[in-house]
């Protein structure tokens, strides 16, 4: 197995850097908005308990926030500061890999920097709910335009996947992606099932985002174990000499200059940005039958000892809003749960009465680190 943890220069091709692209996107993502700020504010909630919590949040005059990496979070927080112009959003993209232990050490020094995280539920449930980091969200959703069950699919609770029904909320649900694979050097048909993916002639040429702490390739990884049993690990993992990256940002830019025609765990995020500028638009995703899950792709959680708790509610609540979701899946090109949201990914979208493994439910948790555990065992 080949790690890519220090491959930064080699990527291949000189034209345009990560950095590069990703500044030219920071100059141009904004434009294009839809939305404006009259149309994404709480109009509708005019109660005085409302109105003392606006108030307050104005007061306080900040918000922060951690996402993805990636431009369209970026693009909908705009939303929100230009329905409240007087809070001050202040946004980061740490991926969890990053964020969690960055928190963790923080607050061993009492320093409290975020508000809000919009997150994986696994990486959030197995590393910062042991370590105190979340305070339950129920008890902040106010606004009757989010608890209304008729606005969720399948009813407003639905959305609690945490065996207490309260701490975070998920939001969207999508379908799994499957694997990418570049259509240029991948056939049509050639990749029918995860046994496919152990041919001889992809054996050095798969590009994995490490299964012991990123959740977007031990998801899959789980839902192939649990349907082909455990050896599945090694073959892919050790038998197929895979490389190996905790960067998944730089795995999405080896595919995106074709060095490698298969790839498990990339950003989805930023290959959109990478193919909003026109390159990598013959990197697909395809999903495998045994691959087949479904997922929230992150949750909306509230970190306790919040420098800003008022403002942090207004978000959440903002947040859990018609138009607010209607940007969310546009620009990150995912699917609500909020009814009567057009799907910014039809290909992910569950079906109606489909049933499928829920990978991201607390009550997943145990088979989620089991797949880290066989990872480390497997990966040297």
């Amino acid at each position: 197995m080949r790690q890519a943890h220090n491959v930064r220069s080699a990527a291949g091709g000189g034209r345009m850097t990560r950095r590069d692209l990703f500044r030219g996107i920071a100059r141009t993502g904004a434009a294009g908005l839809l939305a404006s700020a009259s149309r994404v504010a709480l109009a509708a909630t005019t109660s005085p308990e409302w109105e003392q919590l606006v108030a307050a949040a104005r007061k306080e005059g900040k918000v922060a926030v951690n996402t993805f990496t990636g431009q369209g979070y970026a693009r909908v927080l705009k939303l929100f500061a230009q329905a409240y112009p007087e809070i001050k959003l202040e946004h980061t993209n740490l991926e969890p890999v990053e964020f969690s232990p960055r928190v963790i050490q923080e607050r061993k020094a009492s320093l409290y920097t975020w508000d809000v995280a919009t997150m994986p539920m696994s990486t959030a449930l197995q590393v910062l709910k042991p370590a105190g980091v979340w305070d339950p969200i129920r008890p902040l959703i106010v606004a009757p335009e989010a608890r209304n069950n008729a606005n969720w699919r399948g009813g407003f609770d639905a959305g609690f996947l945490d065996r207490d029904k309260n701490l975070a909320y998920a939001f969207s649900l999508v379908r799994a992606p499957g694997v990418f694979v570049n259509v240029d050097q991948v056939k049509d048909g050639e990749l029918r099932s995860v046994k496919d993916l152990l041919a001889p002639k992809w054996k050095g040429r798969i590009a994995v985002s490490d299964p012991r702490t990123i959740g977007s390739t031990f998801w899959p990884l789980t839902a192939a174990r649990l349907r082909l049993g455990d050896g599945i690990m090694k073959q892919i993992l050790v038998d197929q000499e895979p490389v190996l990256s905790r960067d998944r940002n730089q795995l999405t830019e080896f595919m995106v200059r074709g060095r490698y025609p298969i790839a498990i765990g990339l950003n989805g995020l930023a290959l959109q940005d990478f193919q909003a500028h026109g390159v990598g638009k013959n990197i697909k995703t395809l999903l495998l039958p045994e691959l087949d899950y479904q997922s929230s792709g992150s949750g909306v959680w509230l970190l306790n000892r919040a420098p800003h708790p008022n403002a942090a509610k207004l978000l959440i609540n903002w947040l859990l809003t018609r138009e607010p979701q209607i940007a969310w899946a546009r620009e990150l090109q995912t699917n609500s749960r909020f009814v009567g949201v057009e799907p910014g990914d039809p290909q992910a979208v569950v079906p109606p009465g489909l049933s499928l493994l829920q990978i991201d439910a607390e009550e997943q948790l145990a088979e989620l680190v089991k797949t880290q555990d066989i990872a480390r065992q497997l990966i040297r």
